[in-house]
């Protein structure tokens, strides 16, 4: 009987498209409260010329103007996206026919269709990888080389709904497809397409390459394409290969491919090169470049590209609102190890005093969003996973009394936690909880005069974010030895109420008496 009602369906919006808005909502309909269909009607659906003829240009011998007028174009498109979406997620990879049921929405002419096909697939291939426990790389021959090509022609759209999921897809399946001479040929073509397909091939060739240096070697061809464009005059294109570049030289096999094609060479001279003014419009991306680089290699970074440090240094004392965001991250990202700490105490030492007391400066004098950024940056740089060497500690400390005019307390961050913006207080917090792991970080609280009371007053707290930030510095402190038992007892009674405890309005009551 459904399967009857549904063919019914079918032949009306074959015959009758003056209903079509109508009948195509009774298929929805009837597909959503349609528990368990049968595979042969989902199966019909997706394969039916009928469904997809809803979204022609001039759909059976209507003119434009009359098909427009029989329901907004925006309705159909989603009521036909609805019931495919219903359809398709009844299919499985392990169907014979799962290709032949895709090709109509790959291969049509509406981005959403082709992205909903795309979309299936991705969702098919996360659900192997979660069913059968393996990595993500290990699903590479589910694919038929027929689907492969509908997916390489998908990362050639200009389209970035239908360009996403392709690239998603083919970082999972194409590395044990590379040596097919017509994978080569596609993706070579991709290469020739306007900037945001050829990133999207960049951004696929270096996911591969950073896996091994076999990898790499199978898609060097695009990998070296990308390296040309950063000698060419297109700077917004230079910042974003620069950023795909990144995840590669965090790999030691992807930093020395990059130190063999000279790449920190070449764009360490765009940055002390005057010649072109443009150059300087790439001094952010180049920063973020190197520093999310010496979060893994902080010695090849910090002792072998001096220039770029001192460029660092320049942007951050100079005060350019435009460059100071990547600036204060970079420096984070420069100081993410306990090595970069050590190294850039020992070869900048005088360049880090002036910083560290710039960043007083900064926080006193910023807008809002800035200061924000200054705290995550500090936050960053005074965060470790595991306990630092008394070198690091001693240093960190060091860095420390810079900010607060070498004085061993935290006046300097007290007004910003009463601040009456809940993001800077948060912010300020946070860096305070920071400091909080090490001993001096404690010490120097305490010296500070009000700040333990301020933690402890619930009464001026309101919002949720900033009472679970005050909860994070206590609770760091009930765990030390530096204060005394009453204290300590105080500390260790706000932990066991929580961070959003109430206190009852009789005890706030007998308490003002």
């Amino acid at each position: 009987m459904s399967e009857e009602w549904f063919t019914q369906k079918l032949e009306s919006l074959k015959i009758n498209t003056d209903n079509m808005l109508s009948t195509l909502s009774e298929i929805r309909g009837r597909l959503n409260v349609t528990p368990d269909l049968e595979v042969r009607i989902t199966n019909r659906l997706l394969s039916c010329p009928e469904i997809y003829d809803c979204l022609e240009e001039e759909g059976a011998g209507q003119d434009k103007t009359k098909y427009r007028e029989n329901g907004g174009e925006a309705q159909r498109l989603d009521l036909v996206s609805d019931i495919l979406s219903i359809c398709m997620a009844n299919l499985t990879l392990r169907q014979n026919d799962f290709p032949l049921l895709l090709q109509r929405a790959l291969e049509h002419k509406k981005a959403r269709i082709r992205a909903l096909a795309l979309n299936t697939i991705l969702k098919e291939l996360q659900n192997q990888v979660n069913l059968n426990g393996k990595d993500e790389q290990s699903v590479g021959d589910l694919l038929s080389d027929e689907l492969l090509q509908y997916v390489l022609k998908g990362l050639q759209d200009i389209e970035t709904e239908v360009g996403n999921p392709a690239l998603s897809i083919l970082l999972m399946v194409l590395e044990n497809h590379l040596h097919q001479p017509w994978v080569k040929e596609s993706l070579t073509v991709a290469l020739n397409k306007d900037g945001i397909v050829k990133c999207r091939t960049y951004e696929l060739a270096v996911g591969l390459a950073k896996r091994s240096p076999i990898t790499l070697e199978k898609v060097e061809f695009i990998v070296d394409h990308a390296l040309a464009e950063l000698d060419n005059d297109d700077i917004l294109m230079q910042v974003n290969i620069l950023e795909i570049l990144v995840s590669l030289a965090e790999q030691n096999h992807g930093l020395l491919y990059l130190e063999k094609h000279q790449v920190y060479d070449v764009i360490c001279k765009r940055v002390e090169s005057e010649d072109n003014p443009l150059d300087r419009l790439l001094v952010p991306g180049i920063m973020k470049f190197f520093g999310k680089t010496a979060r893994v290699q902080p010695q090849k970074i910090i002792t072998g590209y001096p220039h770029m440090i001192r460029c660092l240094f320049e942007c951050l004392h100079r005060g350019d609102i435009a460059n100071l965001p990547t600036a204060f991250d970079t420096l984070a990202n420069l100081a993410h190890t306990q090595q970069g700490v050590s190294l850039l105490e020992l070869n900048y030492k005088t360049a880090l005093k002036e910083i560290f007391e710039d960043y007083h400066s900064y926080l006193r004098s910023l807008a809002s969003d800035l200061k924000i950024r200054a705290f995550n940056s500090l936050e960053a740089i005074f965060t470790f996973e595991q306990s630092v060497c008394s070198e690091v500690n001693s240093i960190l400390h060091t860095w420390f009394s810079y900010m607060g005019r070498h004085s061993d307390n935290m006046e300097f961050l007290l007004d910003y936690c009463r601040n009456p913006f809940p993001d800077i207080k948060i912010s300020s917090l946070n860096f305070i909880r920071a400091l909080c792991c090490f001993e001096w970080g404690v010490e120097a609280l305490k010296n500070t005069a009000g700040l333990l009371e301020f933690l402890l007053d619930r009464k001026i707290e309101f919002d949720k974010e900033a009472k679970y930030a005050k909860y994070c510095v206590i609770e760091l402190l009930a765990d030390s030895n530096a204060f005394d038992v009453q204290t300590n007892l105080q500390l260790r009674g706000y932990v066991n109420e929580g961070p959003y405890y109430v206190q009852n309005l009789l005890d706030i009551a007998v308490e003002g008496n």
